[in-house]
């Protein structure tokens, strides 16, 4: 009887052994099943902060007029589509109408955002050379400062050309950064636009 309750009791921690080995191993498969979710979750919550919108302010087929005028590389301009909202202010320096919308742009053309700087302040700002910057698409074009030194309450343009052809199609989203003196950092602009025939 002795060796028979042995052999029983041998069983029981087999089975607890094997259903320690069952729990944990099922305990890791949970855990394994909550970070694949995890990190799948996080995937798509990023791939959908950068996607492209899929409505523009430009209707599609928008017929815009060719303005006469050529960049260096030979592209007509026509008028540039779109809208441009916010006001940004760095320092003294405040832009009216900061974010630009171009909306859907075609192909083999060139646009021509434009901002205007003003010096709301009571001191001559000295503005640095202007930077673009690419978040999505590619290929800015040359910016354009008018005048570098504003005097209080003096005003002048920015200009940022921008031309797509074939290949450099789709969704375009680039920042535009303006170094103002005595001022760590940068004044920032936006431009979006959808390039496509």
């Amino acid at each position: 009887m002795t060796s028979a309750r042995a052999s029983h009791r041998q069983a029981e921690q087999e089975r607890a052994r094997n259903t320690g080995r069952s729990i944990r191993g099922s305990s890791a498969g949970v855990v394994i099943s909550l970070v694949v979710l995890v990190v799948a979750l996080v995937a798509i919550a990023i791939t959908s902060r950068r996607a492209a919108p899929t409505t523009t302010t430009a209707p599609a087929g928008t017929n815009l007029q060719p303005t006469g005028e050529v960049t260096s590389m030979g592209v007509p301009f026509v008028q540039t589509p779109g809208s441009a909202n916010g006001t940004a202010q760095f320092g003294p320096v405040q832009v009216v109408g900061s974010n630009y919308s171009l909306g859907q742009v075609p192909l083999d053309v060139a646009v021509l955002p434009t901002w205007t700087l003003t010096n709301t302040g009571d001191q001559p700002v000295e503005l640095g050379e202007p930077v673009a910057q690419v978040r999505e698409g590619c290929c800015p074009g040359p910016l354009k400062l008018g005048t570098t030194t504003l005097a209080p309450g003096a005003s002048t343009q920015l200009t940022f050309e921008l031309a797509m052809h074939p290949g450099m199609d789709g969704w375009h989203d680039m920042g535009v950064y303006v170094p103002v003196s005595g001022q760590d950092g940068a004044l920032e602009l936006n431009v979006t636009g959808d390039f496509r025939d």
